[in-house]
């Protein structure tokens, strides 16, 4: 399985773009696992993780869980404890429906700063966000995220993999392809986009929030990827396979 620790995002991933990854800065705690990065699973298998970050408002989640629902499709939800604590029933019906939770911090502050001009987090800082968003989703839901964490901004250095990774949150869930519906690309264009940058293996990232036309595109490229022989997989089976 390709993976990185860090520098930047291999060629197996061009499009991550909006991942920020880097090795320069301070060096990374000796103590304890280190979180691994992934930014693509096994290219020998065609079978893709459709992922989706929840972390600002409720968006269009509803929608999209019952796009999954109908095509029946996992995905996995990169999950803010602020966002779960906000929408506990959506956060419920997730997991009944056979969907990963993943940790994405407490309010999707950036651990090293890099995306927000803000100083980098402590290791303890870091430790209480990651601790507080998995309590109130195993208090809502009765699943843990460990030990997937996915960063807010795509902010990644040594010091981060080594901080998450001493919590327990060995597997860092980065992405191959960003829809860039975030950013203000239309349906047509992320179905597009996606489309034509997905490969064996990949972990495509869209977000539920208003802002975004990822629900909308969805139907359309669950549809062309299953016509193509992929399998939709959640992030866990992704790594583990």
């Amino acid at each position: 399985m390709p993976v990185s620790t860090g520098a930047s995002a291999p060629s197996a991933a061009p499009s991550s773009a909006s991942a920020n990854v880097v090795a320069a800065g301070p060096a990374a705690r000796a103590d304890g696992p280190r979180s691994v990065a992934v930014f693509v699973g096994d290219p020998g298998r065609r079978r893709v993780a459709l992922t989706f970050d929840a972390g600002a408002d409720v968006g269009y989640a509803a929608n999209i869980l019952d796009t999954l629902a109908r095509e029946r499709a996992v995905a996995s939800f990169g999950m803010t404890g602020v966002w779960a604590e906000e929408n506990p029933a959506l956060v419920r019906r997730m997991v009944a429906e056979g969907h990963q939770l993943i940790n994405h911090t407490w309010d999707h502050r950036s651990f090293t700063g890099l995306s927000t001009g803000a100083a980098p987090m402590g290791r303890q800082q870091r430790w209480d966000e990651l601790d507080r968003t998995e309590a109130a989703i195993q208090r809502i839901a009765g699943v843990s995220t460990l030990p997937y964490f996915r960063p807010p901004y795509g902010d990644l250095d040594p010091t981060v993999l080594a901080d998450v990774g001493a919590r327990g949150y060995t597997v860092t869930a980065m992405w191959t392809v960003d829809s860039l519906g975030w950013n203000g690309l239309a349906a047509p264009a992320i179905v597009e986009r996606t489309l034509r940058l997905t490969q064996p293996g990949a972990i495509l990232i869209f977000h539920v929030g208003a802002q975004s036309q990822d629900a909308a595109a969805l139907p359309e490229i669950v549809r062309a990827l299953r016509g193509q022989g992929y399998e939709f997989v959640t992030v866990g089976a992704l790594v583990q396979a």
